[in-house]
């Protein structure tokens, strides 16, 4: 579905809204939200950040975006949630992450833990600390979709330009692949693409055979290792 400018707008102008009033408050009394999972990614512990607003790289993405929904219907709920988080990770970053972790470690079974169903990595010392998070909890399995790649390949630059010493094997990075833009992937990432009904131009109809296919419930995948889990360049049709 094809939100307009003037549906983002509206989204954006009530997340504004909620950030002047969670701004006046202290950082005690905001409840941040990690949810335990939902119908789509099954059991899944994960956190989400305000879409777009956090999204460094989003100008051809924005308009198709899955999270406009339903921060358009239940924003009382979904834009709530998100921007106590984004305000949160403004006002004390250390407090956003030792939250997090906090959750991680008490969870006892289902350890998997997915950054971002909306909202993307903000900078390097974000990313950074989401790979150290990633190496204090080994038990767990961490992954997360981004658009932001030049954050991802300047902390591999900066950690010896070797991929698989500078990210933990249980945190998958995807970059997400979108029809138009550049993607620069230097150091091999695995890709995430959307199947788009018009074609993609970044990618022909044949080349989505020699990836998997999106089973749309992260459960499927996490016994068997599968798709974004398995470190697999995957697809999903667009919807």
């Amino acid at each position: 579905m094809t939100y307009s400018l003037e549906s983002i707008k509206k989204m954006i102008g009530i997340a504004r809204n909620y950030e002047r009033t969670l701004s006046d408050m202290d950082v005690n009394d905001i409840t941040m939200c990690i949810s335990n999972g939902n119908r789509k990614i099954g059991k899944v512990m994960n956190v989400s950040l305000m879409p777009i607003i956090t999204c460094t790289n989003c100008s051809e993405c924005k308009f198709l975006c899955y999270d406009i929904k339903a921060c358009l219907q239940y924003p009382d709920t979904v834009i709530n949630a998100r921007m106590r988080n984004t305000v949160l990770l403004k006002k004390d970053r250390n407090e956003y992450f030792n939250r997090i972790e906090n959750r991680i470690a008490r969870r006892r079974k289902n350890k998997y833990f997915r950054w971002h169903v909306a909202g993307d990595i903000i900078d390097i010392d974000y990313f950074s600390r989401m790979v150290e998070v990633a190496r204090r909890h080994p038990d767990f399995i961490f992954w997360t979709y981004t658009k932001n790649y030049a954050v991802v390949n300047e902390y591999v630059r900066t950690h010896g330009n070797d991929r698989l010493a500078a990210i933990p094997e249980n945190l998958s990075v995807m970059f997400s692949e979108w029809d138009g833009m550049k993607m620069d992937n230097p150091f091999g990432f695995s890709v995430f693409s959307c199947k788009l009904k018009n074609g993609n131009k970044n990618r022909t109809a044949e080349s989505f055979n020699t990836m998997y296919k999106c089973p749309g419930n992260c459960d499927i995948c996490k016994a068997a290792k599968l798709g974004c889990i398995g470190h697999m360049n995957t697809y999903c049709d667009e919807h």
